[in-house]
């Protein structure tokens, strides 16, 4: 290197740290356990690709499902329960970089130089972190939001995170509630976080030499922050004084393709927004509570529909499994085959099992309802759109006497029509 050119490194390094100031801004907040993929007992990842650091981006997330953890033993569960199905989808591995959970620790996931999926177009420019909860209305304990801060913090210091980087929570880069509106009210109060749209910039050199000065200089100023990383044992820091695409949804979600759906034989479109969603049971098959059992049941469903009766393909346009995951069946714009007289006004959504004389799990009850609002925030739904049961458009018991009466307390449930005998009376099958 040339006098020159270190000389002119050197001025560019003395203001940057007159630009930062306290080194404390971009170093370890708050002491925090780092667990290893070794400490909570993850399987080994089948796809790994390097991630180009350092990254642009922060994306916060939170799980929805598996609800929050309150313990170390919860949290190494909610993270093997997230691995097992983000590789059902085929995904290889947990899709996020890290999680976080209520306790204040952190999980590692993908770490900080693997590309993951969780952030669909950003994958390749963003590491992504998981708050393990629903904090749509609730707020995250401080102590996940202060672990949270500083595992970013550690990112810089690591120099896989851009000490210039944005902020943004899952709802800005695609479709989604997630992180729930309580955490990106919270988020959007953090240094760094930004509400512009995102767009990927080339870097040219010079930005690239001055993310180098900067992280070499915080390095230098941080070196003596970070005490120790234990082998073996969760890490404790403290301080001294190919784009894969992700669903659009946060809930357990699972496509055509992943439950292997037949091809339909026909398709007509559904006019949007739809002004009904009608609630069913599929009596049988019977409930199913994980997976594979519940991609079982989707098949069966198919091929019974459209071997037996004769249909273009399974009727629903969505089915939600014991198991808590919603599965993809004729889709929001497609015409199902659910509800004689009434398809061309509703959404189907069947909660799979007999739910007669008892009521579905919470988790699937949370998923119907969550995909519902779903629905509307994509604009398949009509904003005031109406809820009733089956048993209200149709002369059956469906969606079964414990069902409809849970549904009954849901926003937006109707209580006309009261049965099919009113459907002349309804002013949105007048207008088709």
């Amino acid at each position: 290197m040339s006098l020159s050119c270190a000389f002119t490194t050197l001025v560019l390094a003395i203001h940057v740290y007159l630009a930062i100031g306290c080194p404390q801004l971009y170093g370890v907040q708050a002491p925090y356990l780092l667990y290893s993929r070794e400490n909570w007992g993850a399987a080994p990842a089948s796809d790994i690709h390097p991630l180009k650091t350092p990254v642009p981006y922060v994306i916060i997330h939170h799980t929805y499902l598996p609800a929050a953890c309150n313990s170390t033993q919860q949290c190494k569960a909610a993270m093997k329960s997230m691995q097992n199905y983000h590789n059902s989808l085929d995904w290889g591995d947990i899709g996020y970089h890290f999680c976080v959970g209520s306790e204040g620790g952190a999980y590692e996931g993908r770490g900080w130089h693997n590309l993951g999926i969780h952030a669909g177009p950003v994958n390749n420019y963003s590491i992504g972190i998981c708050l393990i909860g629903d904090w749509r209305v609730e707020q995250p304990p401080r102590e996940m939001l202060e672990t949270t801060k500083s595992l970013i913090n550690t990112g810089i210091l690591n120099g896989a995170i851009s000490p210039t980087y944005e902020l943004k929570g899952h709802s800005q880069i695609m479709a989604t509630e997630c992180p729930g509106t309580a955490l990106l009210d919270i988020i959007s109060k953090w240094d760094h976080y930004s509400e512009e749209q995102f767009v990927i910039n080339k870097k040219d050199n010079v930005g690239e030499v001055w993310n180098l000065v900067m992280m070499v200089l915080l390095k230098f100023m941080m070196c003596t922050n970070i005490l120790a990383v234990a082998v073996g044992a969760p890490a404790l820091f403290r301080k001294d004084t190919d784009d894969n695409e992700v669903l659009t949804y946060d809930f357990p979600f699972v496509t055509r393709a992943q439950w292997s759906a037949r091809t339909a034989k026909q398709k007509l479109s559904l006019q949007t927004p739809i002004p009904y969603v009608v609630i069913h049971h599929s009596y049988t098959p019977p409930a199913c509570y994980d997976g594979p059992t519940c991609k079982k049941a989707m098949r069966s469903m198919q091929n019974f529909h459209m071997d037996d009766r004769g249909w273009w393909d399974i009727g629903y346009n969505f089915a939600v499994g014991a198991d808590g995951a919603a599965y993809e069946g004729r889709g929001w714009d497609v015409l199902g085959a659910h509800a004689l007289h009434f398809n061309n006004v509703s959404i189907g959504i069947c909660l799979v099992g007999d739910w007669s004389n008892s009521l579905p799990p919470t988790s699937q009850l949370k998923t119907a309802q969550a995909l519902i609002a779903a629905g509307v925030e994509l604009g398949y739904l009509k904003e005031d759109y109406k809820l009733v049961g089956h048993r209200q458009v149709r002369d059956t018991e469906c969606p079964g006497d414990v069902l409809f009466n849970e549904i009954q307390t849901w926003d937006h449930y109707a209580p006309f029509p009261a049965s099919a005998d009113d459907l002349p009376e309804v002013e949105e099958l007048k207008k088709i």
